[in-house]
């Protein structure tokens, strides 16, 4: 196991940006992406006066630790840090800290209304059947024996007509469905 100086772990890594675990580390997503990265120095307190903090890399539970991260990797073996300085860690406002402004007397305000503004309605869906009758009446003269021969025969010289569309009767009939 090596010893390292804090020192010289600020100047290869970086300054380490200091992190109290109020809750289960699990828990906090950027902390465990730092621990994964080997980013995560653990700060033990010495045990008595005359003990000095010290170091351990890595990721380490113990009671009343101080976790420091760093931007970059910490070397990857095992070893103690010593001659930890604190005026090295970044330190920085709490993001939700208060100052003396942020405690003035304000009215309460007035509930907003509850009243839905009117809107127009809300469109729907429909499916509609639409059926085009186009109507072509043509008199063609036929000669034929009965009434059936020669309604036979019409039919025989209509179909190889063209349809003249524009000529057409057009009728439209519209049935509207859910």
């Amino acid at each position: 196991m090596s010893t390292i100086r804090f020192r010289d772990l600020v100047k290869t890594a970086g300054t380490p940006e200091p992190k109290s675990l109020w809750t289960d580390p699990k828990q906090d997503r950027q902390f465990m992406h730092a621990v994964k990265q080997n980013r995560v120095l653990t700060v033990v307190p010495g045990s008595s006066a005359s003990k000095k903090d010290f170091g351990e890399l890595g990721f380490h539970q113990h009671q009343h630790a101080l976790y420091f991260v760093f931007p970059k990797p910490l070397p990857e073996s095992e070893g103690k840090v010593i001659g930890i300085k604190y005026d090295l860690v970044e330190s920085r406002e709490p993001k939700d800290a208060l100052s003396a402004g942020d405690f003035q007397v304000t009215r309460p305000r007035r509930a907003k209304s509850t009243r839905k503004e009117k809107s127009e309605p809300r469109t729907k869906t429909f499916r509609v059947l639409v059926r085009r009758v186009a109507t072509l009446e043509t008199d063609i003269p036929v000669e034929a024996r009965t009434k059936k021969e020669a309604a036979e025969k019409g039919i025989e010289i209509a179909k190889a007509q063209d349809f003249a569309l524009a000529k057409a009767k057009i009728e439209n009939e519209v049935r509207v469905m859910k």
